[in-house]
């Protein structure tokens, strides 16, 4: 799975025809993984409305975001996009097919939200939701929240290199199917593919496999992927 970053000029976007359709077209698996969560089923372009409605509400975010908010665009396009899609069903009266809580269906009204109205509030409930799913996922590897604090790297050098190596392993397919069934990290074959010493992986093997789950799970950490990964130029980032 190819790690997916934004390199766009946000002015550029608002104003260039071309530029925003590209940057739709590119945006798809973002809001077709986003369609899926909300929808709990498989949905394809072409075929499934909730992807119509879905890209409607990312273009939508585009026109309303603020860059200077300081929020991350993807938190607030996911935002508009879940909305969007919850005010879709009830339309069509199809609750039963998407389990709502109370707090959800009474959002459902306003699809439209403005960036002034993106909250804290809002913000900090889908950072703890994030962190509590990355948590989950971390076990899953013998892994804590904590580690990712404690074993990052001090020297620069020392992270990017890390950082460049927990890309490789993220996206190269093979080596991270072999994580995900065995649970560890391919050392042997990341130290040839990378030409990294040994050891320094070896030291560096939490960081590398915590950020590696973060890579490869992209489109559900954008909080937590600003923290950790500040220094990659993303829009709205």
């Amino acid at each position: 799975m190819p790690e997916w970053e934004f390199r766009w000029s946000w002015e550029k976007i608002m104003l260039d025809p071309q530029t925003r359709e590209d940057f739709l077209h590119e945006s798809q698996p973002f809001i077709r993984h986003v369609s899926i969560q909300t929808s709990r089923r498989g949905l394809e372009w072409g075929r499934d409305e909730e992807l119509s409605e879905a890209l409607i509400a990312f273009n939508e975010a585009i026109d309303h975001y603020e860059e200077d908010r300081g929020v991350p665009f993807l938190a607030y396009a996911r935002l508009l996009i879940k909305r969007r899609l919850i005010d879709y069903y009830r339309k069509q009266r199809l609750r039963e097919a998407l389990p709502m809580d109370q707090e959800e269906i009474g959002q459902a009204v306003e699809i439209h939200v403005g960036i002034h109205e993106f909250r804290e509030r809002q913000q900090n409930q889908e950072r703890s939701g994030e962190i509590k799913e990355y948590a989950r996922t971390l076990e899953k590897y013998g892994l804590c929240f904590s580690d990712l604090v404690q074993v990052s790297p001090k020297h620069r050098d020392t992270r990017e290199t890390l950082l460049g190596v927990a890309r490789r392993l993220a996206n190269e397919a093979e080596l991270w199917r072999q994580v995900e069934k065995s649970g560890k990290v391919p050392m042997q074959a990341l130290a040839l593919m990378t030409q990294v010493h040994p050891k320094v992986l070896e030291r560096g093997r939490k960081y590398i496999l915590a950020v590696a789950v973060l890579i490869v799970n992209q489109h559900d950490y954008i909080y937590l992927r600003e923290y950790v990964l500040p220094d990659e130029r993303r829009v709205g980032g």
